[in-house]
């Protein structure tokens, strides 16, 4: 115990005075900018969460409200200009389902979305991904596995990712945090193969935070191949707050279906408190999206919980923060 917590001290003493986290360091967002979202024609949000790109057109966006936000809507973003603006609202529409907190949202190259709603406690309301097409309407939902549907704890689905592979589509999906009877340090990732519909997940390494909690996942997004960013964070503001985008590869291992969870190796890519302070901004309690637009662009985007402006955070080049 004693020599986690000096891990935990050493690491984020490291990243309050500068340092590197990893081996590999972490990059400062230096030519980055934080603006506010212009909220432009329908009906105003709240609350955003999830956040994806574009197939093709490099200025557009997408972000998803949760449930803090009625009605449940795709708010298509123009970065073209600054601010970005939100020029467009589509409905989700899907009968039968109640409860639906939407917390992740990824594009399909043939039109259309999945999307991710995270559930509550033991999975009521379940945690469910659902395909809708580009009018928002429902074309198919897709829950977890039964034997891991009542060891949700509340920090359920919160992001969606898709994976081409030569055996075809993936999804993956990230938990907030840990299942019942899961390491409380560590976050699953599903996989889901579509065309089987078998399950697999791994285990994201959260950080102890000096108040004994740990850190949280709020997004996942594909880099390309087998890599993957997410963001982790705590829920605090402030210059000690914890708001990272980390990457990992998920390649396959070769390890039948069923298997236990695979741990993974995350590597810090930029803490994100930096780009708050310098421009004198309060750093944002929740991050919630995460996306590569279709010029290599990085985006992310501020769940600002009902308080203030949404934050439209420009990272710079895919390249530059994540290595070719």
């Amino acid at each position: 115990m004693f020599g986690d917590w000096m891990r935990t001290v050493t690491a984020m003493l490291g990243r309050w005075l500068g340092g590197d986290r990893t081996a590999g360091g972490s990059h400062r967002a230096g030519s980055a900018a934080v603006e506010d979202v212009a909220p432009g024609p329908g009906p105003q949000w709240g609350t955003l969460s999830g956040l994806t790109a574009h197939p093709t057109d490099p200025h557009r966006l997408f972000a998803i409200t949760d449930q803090d936000s009625p009605p449940l809507r795709i708010i298509e973003i123009d970065v073209s200009q600054s601010p970005a603006r939100a020029v467009g609202q589509t409905l989700v529409v899907a009968p039968g389902f109640d409860g639906l907190d939407f917390e992740g949202i990824v594009a399909k190259p043939e039109g259309g979305f999945w999307l991710a709603s995270e559930g509550g406690v033991g999975n009521t309301p379940p945690n469910m991904l659902l395909e809708v097409d580009a009018n928002g309407r429902l074309l198919r939902s897709i829950g977890l596995p039964q034997n891991l549907a009542s060891k949700v704890q509340k920090k359920g689905f919160e992001g969606v990712a898709r994976e081409e592979t030569a055996g075809g589509t993936r999804l993956h999906v990230v938990f907030q945090g840990p299942l019942d009877g899961d390491p409380e340090d560590m976050a699953r990732i599903g996989t889901l193969d579509l065309a089987s519909g078998v399950w697999r997940f791994s285990y994201y390494p959260l950080e102890r935070l000096l108040n004994g909690d740990n850190t949280g996942l709020s997004e996942i997004v594909s880099l390309g191949g087998s890599r993957f960013a997410v963001i982790e964070r705590d829920g605090k503001g402030g210059r000690k707050a914890v708001k990272w985008v980390a990457t990992f590869s998920l390649a396959d291992d070769g390890a039948p279906p069923g298997s236990p969870p695979r741990w993974l190796k995350k590597t810090i890519a930029l803490d994100l408190v930096p780009l708050f302070t310098r421009e004198g901004r309060k750093v944002a309690k929740e991050i919630e999206g995460l996306a590569v637009a279709a010029d290599g662009q990085v985006y992310a985007i501020t769940d600002n919980d009902g308080d203030g402006a949404t934050l439209l955070l420009r990272l710079g080049s895919a390249e530059a923060l994540f290595g070719p």
